[in-house]
């Protein structure tokens, strides 16, 4: 019997089920509404599955305090609020893909560090910033291969979703490439246009290549406060990837005791990290990619954010702070010959002497990119450099203060930096290196011809070759056949030490404006084999008594320098185009040492045969000869032919005849100084026998000459009796050599 006032109430199993059914079906539905509006009202497609709608709602896992950076420059959340965070979450620039990942980490205790901080990607940023401005990133001009048709503007910016959708690259896997249009007889030509363009580890068509590029930066003389905040070298590090365009997936930081930070970033495209010592205001960095992004380039933006000068202290006068000093070097990594298709390492700019002899050294105190760009020809590069084993940072400094009484302040030019010249990441010429390489290419052929009057120069578009041959008061006309025009106007403009005749007297401030100088653009194959067909088809008056070919080295390996210097024609126009005491200079590259075979076997091939073309065309009488002060890492070798064996008489004159000779020929100068730095009459004495390294390589032949098993000199009278009208032994340094030698023995002893 129920009491008064109570009652109660009795509900069966399948309402109470129901009643939680409805209640969450109606829940559930509010929900799915509510998201239908917000999405919608963002720009965001609700129905849409791919990768954004995924980010979108994993970005929830992440924390909610998102600073977007609108165009109002203020720092706010995904609310609207103002945040604060200790340190800064990497972010994903607005539009981009980026695969997701996996993170593992295991953290053991230390007692050295005083914090540890770890932030992973944030991807609802890039999401909010495309919902609001209905546009996405596609990576921009630098980041689009060229068959890659894109509705971007040239900041890199879309419409969203404008593009379809396309499947994420996975490592180690080729992709077809369905928007290439090239046609079989286009395929070598696009090939060598990719190498040319340096896009050798863009994965831009699905090809993930076993390479990459580092960058290794050392900078000394940094603020200790900087160095020792690890949130400011933490927005550096994400600022550095951001302005880069690099993906910094998660980083990691420890604040050392009792002073110092270390952290390391892990990049989509491999990994970033530094570490600092504040003390001593030190910090260096690497930087390692695999994407097709260069490097170098980069350098300023490094400078920009991680050389932070130091702050003067109390009473300390901000002039004497000194600026940091920034030391850096940049490595081809990994492989790629074999993996990329149509690769070929001597067509790599970075993969030649740029790459080794100069961006690879890490011990310059000064290395510093004048110029880097490209041609319709070929990549142009010119680098300022301070090798402290010639030339220190401290004495250039010297250099350029008013100190009384310090000889650096006194003759600054001696102390200033080195340029140096690449084509297609081969150097050419040095500032340090010039006067010897210039001077040893044109005045040893210039003062054995009688009376040159007119000069003919293959290349040689720096203009220094140039700048030589005007020098001598005989010559009427110098023409210079170079290509590229282009490389003549940017070594006008950041290399007016190669063409300047200012000091002449009777020349122009610019060795191209002088009167006798003639520039031709044009292929300079095509200029004599059209000018010079035959020996009497041309006017003698249009003949050259010396044609300097300063051109590309024998052993480069692309086609245009194997035409130099094994196309028969373009040979015979060249002896067409001498008059009959005509000499010919060639320079042949890097001497050979006694370790190397002979030239028709070895890497010196090419000079092999225009030695042996040179012959069969007519030339009587050949010579060799090297120049060690070029500064490149080897001799140089320079070769003379002489179209008439009568005019190597004058090769072997004595050095006072020689320097009697200079003293008549040259124009004088408006200092008073000498006009030549490097040659004189006890050099060219140094270039009249062939090294003995030539005469080992020439007895390597696989028939061995009959002279290089003749013990008694007296025999070699005989053969060079019989050389004298016969071109068999034009090049002979066996002969040259030991008959040199007999005749000085029998001098001393009469």
């Amino acid at each position: 019997m129920t009491k008064p006032g109570k009652f109660s109430i009795q509900l069966s199993g399948t309402f109470i089920l129901l009643s939680i059914v409805i209640s969450t079906l109606l829940a559930f539905s509010v929900g799915w509404i509510s998201r239908l509006v917000l999405l919608t009202s963002a720009g965001i497609n609700p129905f849409h599955t791919d990768s954004t709608a995924v980010a979108l709602r994993e970005a929830s896992s992440y924390s909610s305090a998102i600073d977007v950076i609108l165009d109002d420059g203020n720092s706010r959340g995904m609310s609207g609020k103002d945040v604060i965070k200790q340190l800064p979450a990497p972010k994903v620039l607005a539009g981009k893909q980026v695969p997701y990942t996996t993170y593992t980490s295991k953290s053991f205790p230390n007692e050295g560090t005083s914090t540890s901080n770890t932030l992973h990607i944030d991807r609802t940023v890039p999401l909010y910033i495309s919902a609001q401005s209905k546009k996405e990133f596609d990576g921009g001009p630098d980041f689009r291969s060229d068959t890659k048709k894109s509705t971007g503007d040239d900041k890199g910016w879309k419409p969203l979703n404008a593009d379809p959708p396309c499947d994420a690259c996975s490592r180690g896997k080729e992709k077809k490439n369905e928007l290439s249009t090239t046609t079989e007889g286009e395929e070598d030509s696009a090939e060598a246009s990719s190498i040319n363009d340096d896009g050798h580890n863009d994965d831009s068509d699905g090809l993930h290549l076993p390479a990459g590029q580092h960058l290794l930066v050392d900078i000394k003389d940094v603020d200790s406060e900087f160095l020792n905040s690890e949130e400011r070298l933490a927005s550096a590090m994400i600022d550095l990837t951001n302005e880069s365009k690099l993906t910094l997936l998660s980083y990691h930081c420890h604040s050392l005791v009792p002073i110092g930070v270390s952290c390391a970033g892990v990049l989509l495209e491999s990994h970033v990290a530094f570490h600092t010592w504040p003390l001593e205001g030190v910090i260096t960095l690497d930087l390692f990619t695999c994407g097709g992004g260069k490097l170098v380039p980069l350098m300023p933006l490094i400078e920009r954010l991680f050389s932070v000068k130091q702050t003067p202290s109390e009473g300390e006068n901000e002039e004497d702070i000194p600026e940091p000093t920034l030391l850096w070097a940049h490595k081809l990594r990994g492989f790629r010959e074999g993996f990329a298709p149509g690769y070929v390492r001597t067509s790599n700019p970075l993969d030649e002497g740029l790459g080794w002899s100069v961006l690879g050294r890490l011990d310059f105190d000064m290395k510093r990119p004048l110029l880097s760009t490209k041609t319709a020809f070929q990549h142009v590069d010119i680098y300022e450099v301070l090798d402290p084993d010639h030339r220190d940072l401290e004495s250039y400094q010297m250099s350029l203060s008013n100190t009384d009484g310090a000889y650096e302040s006194m003759h600054p030019e001696l102390f200033i930096p080195n340029k140096i010249l690449f084509l297609d990441g081969v150097q050419q010429s040095t500032l340090y290196g010039d006067a010897p390489y210039h001077e040893s290419i044109v005045h040893p052929a210039m003062f054995t011809h009688e009376n040159p009057k007119r000069v003919a120069i293959i290349g040689g578009g720096e203009g220094a070759t140039l700048r030589e041959a005007l020098k001598h008061n005989t010559v009427e006309k110098a023409v210079m056949i170079e290509i590229d025009e282009d490389v003549v106007q940017l070594s006008r403009e950041h290399l007016k030490e190669w063409s300047d005749c200012s000091n002449l007297v009777g020349s122009a401030n610019d060795c191209f404006e002088d009167p006798r100088a003639e520039v031709r653009y044009e292929d300079a194959t095509q200029y004599f084999i059209s000018g010079f067909p035959t020996d009497e088809a041309v006017n003698g008056s249009d003949k050259f008594d010396v044609i300097v070919m300063d051109s590309l080295d024998p052993n480069v390996k692309i086609s245009y320098a194997v035409d130099l210097y094994s196309n028969d024609t373009y040979i015979e126009s060249l002896y067409n185009g001498l008059t009959e005491s005509g000499i010919l200079v060639i320079q042949l590259g890097e001497s050979n040492t006694d370790d190397d075979p002979a030239d028709e076997v070895g890497k010196f091939e090419n000079r092999a045969i225009i030695k042996d073309k040179l012959k069969e065309v007519g030339f009587k009488s050949m010579h060799i000869y090297t120049e060690e002060h070029c500064e490149f890492q080897w001799p140089w070798t320079i070769l003379v032919a002489f179209k008439d064996a009568n005019t190597k008489q004058n090769w072997h004159r004595s050095a006072a005849e020689t320097d009697l000779e200079i003293r008549k020929r040259l124009l004088t100068t408006k200092s008073g100084r000498p006009a030549l730095r490097n040659y004189d009459g006890a050099t060219h004495s140094n270039y009249q026998l062939p090294p003995k390294s030539f005469e080992i390589s020439y007895c390597r032949q696989e028939e061995t000459p009959e002279e290089c098993t003749m013990l008694n000199t007296d025999e070699f009278v005989g053969v060079a009796v019989v050389g004298e009208d016969d071109s068999s032994i034009a090049y002979n340094p066996v002969v040259e050599r030991r008959l040199n030698h007999k005749v000085k023995a029998d001098k001393l002893a009469m």
